[in-house]
Formats: C-alpha cells, sequence, structure tokens
C-alpha cells in the first residue's frame, strides 16, 4: 500500500510535550488490557519510551496516529516529553494506516477491524465503494473483509462482544467464543435473538472449535428443535 499517495509528505523527529498530544479519535481498538499497559508503562518508567510515536498535526498541538497503546502507557508512566515523528495524513489514511497496523494485534478482535471498514466505506465512498476495495486497499482476501463485515451488520451487539480475539496461542478467554464460531453464527443464523441464545449456550457449556461450530449448523438446518437438546 502507498501510504503517501495522494498527499504531500513532511516529516521530523522531535521530542514533544505528552499534554500537546491527544489521542487517536479515528483508532479503532476499543479495549486496552489492564494488565498489558501496566507492563508497559513500568518498561517505560524503567527504560524511557524507546519507539517514537507517529503523530500529526492538530488543534493545539498533535493528534497520535501509530503508538495508541504506547502513548497511554507513557502517560501512566509519568512522562512529560516523548520522541515522535510528525507526518502529515488525512482521515482516510490515519484510519487505513491503524487498520493495517492493528491487523496482527492479538488484542484488537475481528469485530473492531470490521468496525473500522464500515467506517472507511461511510466516511468515503469513493475510496472504499464495497468490500473488495477494502481489501485491496490494506492487503487481505475479499471474504476476510466480508466476514468482518458480517459481525458488525448481521449480529447483535451482546454477540459482537462475546467474540474473543485472534491470538497465535488460539486461546479463548472465558465468556467469549471463537471468532470462527461467530462467523458460522452470524452467516447461519439470521434470528438475533437466536443468534445469542445460541452463543450463550455454547460459552455456557464450555463447547468450542469444530464441535462448536458444527451444533451451529444444526441449529440453523434444524430451527423447531431446542437448542438444548441439539
Amino acid at each position: 500500500m502507498n501510504r503517501g499517495r495522494g498527499m504531500k509528505m513532511s516529516e521530523y523527529v522531535k521530542e514533544i510535550e505528552l499534554k500537546k498530544v491527544q489521542p487517536n479519535r479515528l483508532n479503532p481498538r476499543i479495549e486496552f488490557r489492564k494488565e498489558a499497559l501496566d507492563e508497559l508503562a513500568d518498561s517505560i518508567s524503567e527504560v524511557g519510551l524507546l519507539q517514537p510515536l507517529i503523530v500529526r498535526p492538530a488543534d493545539k498541538g498533535f493528534e497520535v496516529v501509530v503508538g495508541e497503546r504506547r502513548y497511554r502507557a507513557s502517560h501512566q508512566a509519568g512522562l512529560e516529553k516523548v520522541p515522535a515523528i510528525v507526518r502529515s495524513y488525512s482521515d482516510d489514511q490515519v484510519m487505513e494506516l491503524n487498520l493495517v497496523e492493528n491487523i496482527h494485534r492479538e488484542d484488537l478482535s475481528a469485530v473492531e477491524k470490521g468496525k473500522t471498514c464500515v467506517k472507511l466505506m461511510e466516511m468515503f465512498p469513493e475510496k472504499y465503494p464495497n468490500e473488495e476495495a477494502v481489501a485491496k486497499h490494506v492487503g487481505l482476501s475479499p471474504l476476510t473483509i466480508k466476514d468482518w463485515l458480517k459481525l458488525v451488520t448481521a449480529m447483535p451487539r451482546r454477540v459482537q462482544r462475546m467474540v474473543a480475539p485472534e491470538t497465535v496461542s488460539r486461546k479463548v478467554p472465558e465468556g467469549k467464543i471463537e471468532y470462527t464460531t461467530a462467523v458460522r453464527i452470524a452467516r447461519k443464523i439470521k434470528e438475533p435473538r437466536k443468534q445469542l441464545k445460541v452463543a450463550e449456550t455454547l460459552v455456557r457449556k464450555g463447547i468450542r472449535g469444530a464441535k462448536a461450530r458444527s451444533i451451529v449448523s444444526e441449529v440453523a438446518r434444524r430451527p423447531e428443535r431446542p437448542i438444548e437438546e441439539i
């Protein structure tokens, strides 16, 4: 992806006062794990912020473009100044950059990524008219983008909040359902209340993996049967 496309790139590195930096209003990340922030803040307290933030000029200061977690941890560590790379980015470039930057993060769920795709398509329809255009710009398959959007547009928020991030360890936190199971629910079951019932039942019974996906398919195939019975 050409991140400098369509803009006159200007860049410089400087130490800036942390109080003059504001968080990224376009960041797709919704939640930041406290434990991870605490660990990073402790590290920053010991050795400082080793990797600069990337920021852009904003009213009365700067706005974080890349490095939101480092920004928050620096606040927590009590830093007064931080190293930063200052670049000029437009809103769509910030959103695109954040999405690409976060695609492989373990603590960002497919729901959060899907919400960012929706924002791209709503705010910049000429550049992102459909899921194929989004996929092309972020370097992913249209099917992946379609699944992310499905979770956002075809599932109630209560189920969305139950979707676990995709991690390398594949460990699913308590009270969450796997991404692949969530996609199967969104594809196969249209009724929101039944989606929620299925998700809650799978969580309560601790059913995961292929067995969970098989149950979802069976619920869709035989809607007359009670979920508990299946």
